[in-house]
């Protein structure tokens, strides 16, 4: 069984795609499909990539580029708020949040209610930080994403899945647990999730995830406490962004017997939705999600990078109703 820094070189293999390419292509909806061609085209001519990453990046097309390229904002008709803040297209403006009040649970528009068969691609990743060296990143196999299971959403950061995402038609209302599950067990390929408990109308920002015994290295118990959220609708296009900024500890199996491992990660997701512009956008949704990871206070670099993100991954979703009954 490879040691956690070979786990931690592999990944970094596997996901090896030029950095540039990530926030150009995948800039919530903001340049052309022939602009966004010739990066990805620059950018595999000029990077060294390895094994299924390599594979993934090269299938990355207009068709690809152009589902999110519908996703517009319009930062002009929005001053302040997320959806300027992602139409930026400046991953330094994903800075980290102060922890305040306790945010309230996510409650989604009416479009996404209802139950959805979500395909998730990977679609690059960004190291965008002007004072830590790519390099020193790299080495730091702590930065959420470069291990499995060190964010709990996206349990292997580049690979392509399909999980099933909830929406309770009459809160709005996301059914984590359901979600969750799915996603973990879509990105792992085994029934590894025991339990997960959470319960929105008590505490909406904590959730514990425990594993089948003795089935994941990485982790056997997760922890995730969410420090902030944010969302907007945005009526003259129809989308619909939010956030959630996560603090997650995992425990594992360490490398003595007796003495669990404990990891800490912060990290952000930012989603933006809509609705498909073909068959009327009804049973189809088109969306796009960043993850920003960011230093913890622990961790050696922390002063050099305190609040903006060191690596940040794009994913391409496409949602497909399941519920097909449901009249909307």
């Amino acid at each position: 069984m490879p040691s956690v820094s070979e786990q931690h070189t592999l990944a970094m293999r596997r996901i090896g795609i030029h950095f540039a390419c990530l926030w150009c292509i995948h800039a919530v909806g903001i340049l052309s499909s022939s602009r966004v061609t010739a990066l990805i085209d620059g950018a595999i001519g000029s990077s060294n990539i390895h094994g299924r990453r390599e594979w993934v990046t090269k299938s990355i097309s207009v068709v690809g580029a152009s589902a999110i390229l519908s996703t517009v904002l319009s930062p002009s008709s929005h001053a302040t708020g997320l959806a300027t803040k992602l139409a930026a297209r400046d991953p330094n403006a994903l800075s980290n949040a102060v922890f305040n009040v306790p945010p309230a649970a996510q409650v989604y528009p009416e479009f996404m209610k209802g139950t959805w068969d979500v395909q998730l691609k990977f679609a690059g990743f960004l190291f965008p930080s002007r004072t830590i060296s790519k390099e020193r990143i790299s080495q730091n196999a702590l930065i959420p994403g470069f291990q499995k299971c060190s964010i709990a959403a996206l349990c292997d950061v580049g690979k392509d899945v399909s999980y099933c995402m909830t929406i309770d038609d009459a809160t709005g209302l996301e059914d984590r647990i359901s979600t969750l599950s799915s996603q973990i067990q879509g990105f792992l390929g085994y029934s590894a999730v025991k339990n997960i408990s959470y319960n929105a109308r008590n505490n909406p920002n904590r959730i514990s995830i425990d594993f089948v015994d003795y089935r994941t290295r990485n982790a056997e118990r997760i922890e995730l406490f969410c420090n902030a959220r944010d969302s907007e609708l945005i009526p003259e296009t129809g989308v619909f962004v939010c956030s959630e900024y996560l603090r997650q500890v995992t425990f594992g199996t360490g490398s003595e017997v007796g003495i669990p491992r404990q990891v800490v990660g912060n990290y952000a997701h930012f989603w933006t939705w809509r609705p498909s512009q073909e068959q009327g956008g009804k049973d189809i949704l088109m969306g796009n999600l960043l993850t920003a990871a960011y230093l913890d206070p622990q961790d050696a670099m922390f002063f050099d990078e305190p609040t903006k993100p060191v690596a940040v991954y794009s994913h391409i979703l496409t949602a497909t109703r399941a519920d097909t009954g449901s009249k909307r």
